[in-house]
C-alpha cells in the first residue's frame, strides 16, 4: 500500500466493518470537519481535522491534539471535502479513500463527485460507503470482480468516447457513454477480472458490493 489515507466526512457514516476493514490498511485518517464524530464513535483518534469546524463539537475537538487541528476560513466556494483534499495533497498523500461523502444532502454529493475530476491528476481518489465504490477512470483500469456483482458506467460530466470493456455481460467496442442519452447501469461481472478503457472524457465507475465486507481489488491502480 502507498503513501494513503481515508478521509472521512459528515455524510452517511460507514458500518464499522467497512471502516475497520479500511483501517487495516494503516492509512493516515483525516476527518473532514464534520466526520470526526463519526471517526471518534468507533474509538479512533484521527491523524488530523480541517475545514471550518461548523461541524465539530468542541468537545469532540478538546480530544484532538491542537497540532493535528487544521481550521481553514468559511467560504462559499469549496466544501469541507475540497479543504481536506487541498491539506491531504500538500502533505504529499498519492491516494486517499472517502467515506462519508455520500447520503445527507444532494447538492454537497454531487459536489463531491465532481471533485473526483478535479483532483483526478493530483491524487488517486476512489469514494466507498456501505453499497459500493466509485473511482474515475480517464484511460483504463483493471479490477477483480465477483461473477454476477453489478458493475454501472457513468459519465461523470460530458459525453464519454471510445469505450471497451471486457468481462462484463454487455460490452462496449470503441462506443460512447452520454448523460440523459445512454448510460451503462446495472451491468453484470461474467468474468473475475474485468477491464475498461476510455478513449476521451471521465468515466465513473461504480461497484456494488455483494455483502458488508471484501472491497475490489484494482490493478494496476495503487489501490
Amino acid at each position: 500500500m502507498p503513501n494513503h489515507a481515508i478521509i472521512v466526512g459528515n455524510g452517511d457514516p460507514p458500518s464499522s466493518s467497512r471502516f475497520f476493514e479500511l483501517m487495516s490498511t494503516k492509512s493516515t485518517v483525516i476527518c473532514a470537519d464534520g466526520g470526526l464524530k463519526t471517526v471518534l464513535k468507533y474509538g479512533v483518534i484521527p491523524d488530523m481535522v480541517v475545514g471550518d469546524l461548523d461541524s465539530v463539537d468542541i468537545s469532540d475537538l478538546r480530544r484532538i491534539p491542537s497540532e493535528n487541528v487544521f481550521k481553514v476560513d468559511a467560504d462559499n466556494t469549496s466544501t469541507d471535502l475540497e479543504k481536506a483534499l487541498i491539506r491531504t495533497i500538500d502533505i504529499g498523500i498519492q491516494a486517499a479513500t472517502l467515506l462519508g461523502f455520500t447520503g445527507g444532502r444532494s447538492d454537497h454529493v454531487l459536489w463531491n463527485l465532481g471533485l473526483l475530476g478535479i483532483y483526478h491528476d493530483s491524487i488517486a481518489l476512489r469514494m466507498v460507503d456501505n453499497h459500493g465504490e466509485m473511482r474515475l477512470v480517464t484511460q483504463s483500469v483493471r479490477f477483480r470482480a465477483k461473477i454476477g456483482q453489478k458493475i454501472s458506467l457513468s459519465p461523470l460530466n460530458t459525453r464519454v468516447e471510445g469505450i471497451v470493456t471486457r468481462g462484463l455481460r454487455f460490452p462496449l467496442s470503441h462506443e460512447s457513454l452520454e448523460l440523459g442519452v445512454r448510460d451503462g447501469i446495472s451491468n453484470e461481472a461474467i468474468e473475475n477480472i474485468v477491464e475498461i478503457e476510455v478513449g476521451c472524457g471521465n468515466l465513473l465507475v461504480l461497484i456494488h458490493l455483494n455483502s458488508e465486507h471484501g472491497l475490489n481489488k484494482w490493478e494496476p491502480q495503487i489501490f
